[in-house]
């Protein structure tokens, strides 16, 4: 099965949990779902709800050194918030590191 094939498959469970007004525990002993597999997705699917008319703009600063950059393209890029660092390497796997960051932005 795809991830495509999996994530449409999830997706028709939350739309039968979310119509069926039950808790996510009781609909899931009701259908015989992984209780934990349903959370994963009822967070996943929960973020998907948020529009861009939803959601507020915050502009960072970036501290740029005078001179040329180095980066040859090939150099890992490390992102830092607060306690958090993300190294991302070339060629990274740009859906897990989009999963990496919602998980962190729900987390802080």
């Amino acid at each position: 099965m795809t991830k495509a094939d999996k994530r449409i498959e999830w997706k028709a469970r939350f739309d039968a949990w979310k119509a069926s007004g039950l808790s996510v525990a009781g609909w899931c002993r009701e259908q015989g779902v992984n209780i934990h597999q349903m959370y994963y997705w009822v967070r996943n699917f929960g973020d998907d709800q948020t529009t861009v008319q939803e959601t507020d703009t915050q502009w960072l600063t970036v501290d740029m050194k005078d001179g040329p950059t180095n980066y040859s393209g090939q150099d890992p890029i490390i992102i830092h918030f607060d306690a958090i660092s993300v190294e991302v390497r070339p060629n990274a796997d740009m859906g897990l590191l989009s999963d990496v960051v919602g998980i962190l932005k729900n987390q802080c």
